[in-house]
């Protein structure tokens, strides 16, 4: 029985299916309309803003009462990287964006659920619209698409390690095995 229960457990260590490190996953940010092409990535839930209650409006913060929240990152505009914060407010406050001088306040859906304190930011493409300082047209059209990033998982290196350790047992079985059938041949 000894055996035969040696080999069982290093083959099912062997075959042990592979798990994956879970990386924060990130965004990928595309914005164009009126001669601009604008790129940047954000992790899928940033860090909310919980401190964001308009001041002397609301004397108490309830959940989803926030007004935005902000991030920093690297934008390319046409090309051009810089860093730029970002602010998306909520519904409250019109929602879409707000990025740099130009394009500016862009207006329209939430970009992200369930509130700007912990926020996940939808995948899709949305319509927005910034008003046009010069008046005609009145609104400056843009879209936004927001799409995961693929990346490759990365396996754990627990889980390489305990498959190359039952490979290497089921190695040493079969050398075994095969040392002591050529030594039973020879007798």
């Amino acid at each position: 029985m000894r055996k035969f229960v040696f080999p069982v457990t290093l083959l099912a260590s062997a075959l042990v299916l592979s798990l994956t490190a879970h990386a924060d996953t990130i965004d990928n940010f595309v914005l164009t309309g009126n001669g601009l092409d604008v790129t940047f990535s954000l992790p899928a839930s940033p860090p909310g803003n919980e401190s964001t209650c308009p001041i002397g409006i609301i004397t108490s913060c309830l959940p989803g009462s926030e007004t935005a929240f902000t991030v920093s990152t690297l934008v390319t505009t046409n090309g051009v990287s810089e860093m730029e914060s970002i602010d998306f407010p909520t519904l409250r406050f019109l929602g879409g964006l707000s990025l740099g001088l130009v394009p500016g306040r862009l207006y329209g859906p939430v970009l992200f659920a369930p509130d700007a304190a912990n926020p996940t930011f939808l995948i899709g493409t949305f319509d927005l619209g910034a008003i046009n300082p010069k008046g005609d047209p009145p609104v400056l059209d843009y879209s936004l698409s927001i799409t995961p990033e693929t990346t490759a998982q990365t396996p754990e290196p627990s889980t390489l390690g305990l498959f190359g350790t039952g490979l290497l047992g089921l190695i040493g079985v079969a050398r075994k095995r095969l040392g002591s059938r050529s030594g039973s041949a020879a007798n």
